[in-house]
């Protein structure tokens, strides 16, 4: 049951920081733009590379006891959070703005995917 529950906490945990670091780059950059290139892109990954990192030292010890849930982390992280960018993006075009979902969904799942490639390299398992 324990097992469990620190499963659950970690998803929520990870979910959140990642949330709350996307959202504010993702609607900063503008829903007019047009993606001309990889910019945004990188921008996206390397923020989110420099939050994992910056969390690894505040709290570095990792709340996965297994390897296989971290590494299962890696692979639901980012589809979460791509998903919950295209579902964002998605609500605010039916709004009126110019947000294209697919994009949005690369974005998210960048800077999901480097956070917690940060968070992996980086924290003590």
């Amino acid at each position: 049951m324990e097992e469990v529950l620190v499963v659950v906490l970690q998803v929520f945990f990870e979910v959140v920081i990642q949330l709350l670091g996307w959202w504010p780059l993702d609607v900063s950059t503008g829903s007019d733009r047009v993606d001309r290139g990889c910019g945004w892109l990188l921008l996206h990954a390397f923020v989110g590379g420099l939050l994992g990192f910056l969390s690894a030292l505040i709290a570095p010890q990792l709340l996965l006891p297994f390897a296989w849930l971290r590494v299962a982390n890696l692979v639901v992280a980012p589809l979460a959070a791509g998903g919950l960018a295209y579902l964002f993006a998605r609500w605010a075009k039916a709004r009126g703005n110019a947000f294209d979902p697919r994009t949005h969904f690369w974005h998210g799942f960048l800077f999901a995917l480097m956070f917690g490639a940060a968070r992996f390299a980086f924290a003590t398992h």
